[in-house]
Order: C-alpha cells, then structure tokens, then sequence
C-alpha cells in the first residue's frame, strides 16, 4: 500500500478544536488516535495499555480508505504487544522501521501487514502506562520529524489524562456506591438493591427474605480497645457475612456496626435458617487483634416477602424490631419478625412449614373429579392435591397456590404425577383424559416439558389420549409468552384449558392469541357476573374453543351453564371428588348403566 494522501487533512488546530469538544470517553480515545495518525499519515492506529502485570491492546484500527479518513475499522490480534518495552523504560517515543527482523520486531502487526511503527509513550498521572502505535504498511519516504512527533506526543498526553480522568471518575462512583471501611455496598445501593430484589420477588414468585443484623458489645469493645480494634471488628465481620452467603445474596453496610443480608431466589425458608446458621457459626470463630483474642456474636432480625408484605423501608424496620427482640433473648441468634397488632407473620411461615412436613411424610394425595359431557358420559378426569390435616380439615392445592413458591411449587406438582402414576399402575390407564392444574412458576420450570412428557408416556403408553394442562386465567394474561412457549415445547398429545374464566376479566385478546384448547367458566349467580361472562362465552363459542363449567353444584348453576353453551361441566350434581380407585368404579359404574 502507497503513502497515504490526503486531499484536505485536518489542520493541527483544528484537531484539536475536535478533541476538545468531544466528551464521550470511548469517543475520545478514537478521535485522538485519528488525529495522531492523521498528523503523520498513518494508515493503522492502536493503543496499548497496562492490566496489571500485563499490557493489552485496548484497541488497533485501520483507517477507512475515503478522504476524510473519519473511520476507524477495528482489526483483530493477538493480546500480546511486543517491542513496547524500550518505550516503557525510557518514556521515549520510539520509531521502528522494520516489524519483521531485529530486536524490536512485532509479529503481530507484521502479522496485519504492518511493517513499520511508531511508539509514542502514553502517561497516566505521571507514569507511562501504555503507548499509542502508528503504523504503515510500507516505510514512509520520510520518518515523522520533530514537529509531528511532538504534535503526536501531545495527542498521547490527551490520552493520558482522559484516562486519569475516567479512572478518578470510577474511583469517585466506586466511592459513593460502597462503605469506604469495609467495601461493602452502602445504604444507597441497599435500598436500590432491596426494590429490585423486592420486585423480581414478586415477578418470579419467590421468597425474599431480609436479615438486619448488630454486632453484640461492639460499643464496649470500641471503648476499651479504642477504635482501631473497632475498625478491625466492623472489616472481618464484613468479609466473614461476604464469604458466608451465597453469590446472589448483597451484603451492605447499614451503618455503625449494623449489617444488612437480602436473600433473593429463595425457594424454603430452610435455605434461609441454613444460611443464618452459617453466618452465626462464621461470626463465632474467634478475632485475633494485636496479641488478644475477641470473641464476637451477632443478633439477627428477620423478615420475609410475601408473609410480610410491605415496602422496603418498613421490611427493614420490621428486621430492625426483630432484631431487638434477638437482643433481648440474649444475643447470638436470629429472631423472625411477627407484630403484635396484626396477623402475625410467624403464623405465615409455620403454615408453609407444615406443607413442607406434610409433603416430605407424603400426606399430600390428589383426588379426581369426574368431567362430564351433555350425556353424562365422562370426558375427563381432574387430579387435584389434597391434605387432611390431623385436625380433620383438608387444605386444598388450589388453597395455597399464593402461598408456594417455585421450589416447593415443583415439589407439589412432582408429587402429583408420582401418586398418579402409581394410582393406575395396577388399573391400567385412567379412563379419560387427566386433567392437570398448573400455576405461573410452573411455566418457567425449563425441566417441566420434558418431566411432562415422560409421565404421560408412562401414564398412557402409546394411546392417544391427551393430558389437559389448566392454567388459571390471570397466569396466562400475566405470562402469555412463557406459556406459548410451554405449549410449544410440549407439542401433540397435551391441550391448555383456561380455568376460571374471567378471573382477570382481561377480555378475549390473550387467549385468541395463545394455543389454548378451551375455557373453564364458573357460571355466576350475580347479574352482572352474568352479563358479562355471557358476552364472553359467546366469544369464545365464536373462535372454537370447547367450553367447560366448573363447581355445577346445584340445578341453578347447570341451567346457567346449559344457557352459556357450555360443552362439558363438573361439579357436586354429577360426582364428588374421588380417589383413584372411586373414580375407576364410578366409571364402569356409569358405563354398565347406560
């Protein structure tokens, strides 16, 4: 490639001018490697950096091949500059006209057809810390003279104090976000932190679980010691909880010698006993300061989402209550959050204790309830979870669907197609198809279609018969996408069912654009309930979907569901919930009368 002409290069003044104007950082760094090679009629531009013991490429250029030359193409090499050593050593810009042989050979650039360059050293805060490289594919006639390489140099100071710059202006954010003592986020970054963490909560149906914390003594510590030892006390705490959590957790410095641990992404409140127990043991571990032995406890508060279900500032109040009431049983221990004037929230979490239990000794067993036709034949078979609790009452699945969270969620649901594929192992296979009720953490499971698929494998063998996945109308409006994709994933021989339509009242558009197969109604008694899941009825009549009623328990509602259109129903007035062995005779029972 020839010398490189330029009709109309830039004036040095006026790139200077340009420099000067531009603010953008990664801007900046081009424009003045741009003008550098435009002073001496470079073809390639680059600049090497240090990263610790190494050097880098930040970035290698062409410039584009038109007049102007405004362009930068980057090109891709290996990061390993050679040959900047001299440079670094001296502080001297260095000009080599052969990258092939000699000494001061880069391989490199030779490598991109770059056979000669010049070095021009680059300093930050008084230190070289790097080298702008010129290149050209061929020796120029004539070697940049003194004038260029000055006006070249001063493009690499600019450099070198944007980089200044751009690392005391890290330095400062770095600063304001975090706890100068012990590196850990600051109360600012908490409360961004604790709304997000909050939210996602929220979206993804999980716990969040907020732990406020206060080292035990440390006033008297700090007095005796002086605040030396404090500083020591306050460092090693912060790195312990730091190393005690898990990588999704923050740890933030509160202020003073308070803490503060947000869990997200938790599924059982034993993932979050488990860490605090972790963190405690972690804490206990003896601190060694200038020849004597401190030993340290912590009181911990807690709080949980969606049991307490209250803004970010007053979740951490309600951590701060409970860690007085930590305190004041003596220090060393966590203490969960429950308010004396309102339901308390211990209630809450010993009711999503008591379902773990009753899951892990299999009390948990799920019922069917026959779906019918106009002519009484059955259609379909719903498989719901049940648990009678010792005190005689039985906790519905549907009860509790606020209540699980994703972890416990699959559990609940795994434990429904185990009991099913064992209750009609021996019976071959169930007379109709099953109906299976989803919630919206089950739409995100990515081990879900797979697991679905296999059971039903199991279930039916190579029969036909399709499994009826019912998703509550709300989660499908909320979750429209991620439904579609299950849909998708799971492919012929599963069908979606709407159920208890028109929860949301959200209209006809989510469900005409999901795959949905049908609807399930509960006819209403109210006028205006009436009225209105009329009007929507016909809709769904209208784009082919198969209509169902739901909770037919009485003469009233079967006439309104005949009015509504409705293809299939169930419900008390054709057959109570049953299990597995009912169910099976109930059929035959129904089949041998006709």
């Amino acid at each position: 490639m020839a010398t490189r002409k330029h009709s109309s290069s830039p004036l040095p003044e006026q790139l200077f001018h340009e420099l000067a104007a531009t603010l953008e950082f990664d801007r900046f760094f081009s424009n003045a490697a741009r003008a550098a090679a435009l002073v001496v009629d470079a073809h390639y531009t680059g600049l090497i950096r240090r990263h610790g013991q190494h050097l880098r490429y930040q970035f290698l250029c062409a410039l584009a091949a038109d007049d102007e030359c405004s362009d930068l193409i980057p090109l891709r090499i290996a990061d390993h500059p050679t040959a900047v050593g001299p440079v670094l050593a001296t502080g001297e810009t260095l000009y080599i006209a052969d990258t092939v042989q000699g000494p001061l050979a880069a391989p490199e650039l030779a490598a991109l057809g770059i056979h000669t360059h010049l070095l021009v050293p680059m300093r930050v805060a008084g230190r070289v810390e790097g080298a702008l490289v010129l290149g050209w594919p061929t020796r120029p006639a004539r070697a940049p003279g003194p004038r260029k390489r000055r006006l070249v140099e001063a493009f690499a100071a600019f450099v070198g104090h944007a980089c200044y710059r751009s690392a005391l202006e890290a330095a400062l954010v770095r600063d304001a976000r975090h706890d100068p003592l012990t590196g850990l986020p600051n109360r600012g970054v908490l409360m961004d932190r604790l709304t997000h963490a909050r939210r996602r909560a929220m979206r993804n149906d999980h716990l969040l679980a907020i732990a406020l914390l206060d080292i035990d003594g440390f006033k008297g510590v700090n007095d005796e010691l002086g605040h030396e030892a404090g500083d020591h006390l306050l460092t090693t705490v912060a790195d312990r909880l730091a190393s005690s959590v898990r990588l999704a957790d923050t740890v933030s410095r509160y202020g003073g010698d308070e803490f503060v641990i947000i869990m997200e992404d938790v599924s059982h409140l034993g993932q979050v006993e488990g860490l605090l127990e972790r963190t405690l043991r972690a804490i206990l571990q003896p601190i060694q300061f200038q020849g004597r032995t401190l030993a340290v406890t912590i009181s911990m508060g807690l709080t949980v989402y969606p049991f307490d279900d209250h803004s970010p500032n007053v979740l951490l109040q309600h951590a701060d209550q409970a860690m007085y009431e930590a305190k004041r049983a003596g220090g060393g221990r966590y203490h969960y959050f429950a308010p004396a004037q309102v339901a308390p929230v211990d209630a809450g979490m010993q009711r999503y204790r008591d379902i773990e239990q009753a899951l892990a000794q299999d009390l948990w067993r799920p019922n069917y309830q026959p779906i019918v036709d106009g002519n009484g034949r059955m259609v379909g078979l719903e498989a719901r979870l049940r648990w009678r609790q010792p005190n005689g009452t039985v906790m519905r699945e549907e009860a509790i669907a606020n209540l699980t969270q994703r972890g416990l969620r699959e559990r609940l649901l795994e434990r429904l197609l185990t009991q099913i594929r064992h209750d009609w192992m021996a019976r071959g296979s169930p007379p109709a198809p099953l109906h299976i009720n989803l919630q919206a953490p089950d739409l995100y499971d990515p081990r879900l279609p797979a697991r679905l698929a296999q059971w039903r494998a199991e279930v039916y063998g190579n029969a036909p018969t399709p499994v009826i996945l019912e998703l509550p109308d709300s989660a499908l409006a909320a979750h429209a996408p991620a439904a579609q994709r299950l849909v998708t994933a799971l492919g012929q021989g599963f069908h979606l069912l709407v159920d208890h339509f028109p929860g949301t009242r959200a209209g006809l558009a989510h469900i005409s654009a999901a795959c949905v197969y049908g609807v399930k109604c509960r006819p209403a008694r109210d006028q205006t309930d009436a009225r209105l899941l009329g009007a929507l009825s016909a809709g769904i009549n209208a784009l082919g979907l198969a209509l169902y009623a739901d909770a037919i328990d009485d003469l009233t509602r079967q006439k309104a569901a005949e009015r509504l259109g409705c293809r299939y129903g169930q419900g008390l007035i054709f057959a109570p919930e049953l299990d597995a062995r009912s169910a099976d005779h109930w059929f035959k029972t129904r089949v041998h009368s006709r």
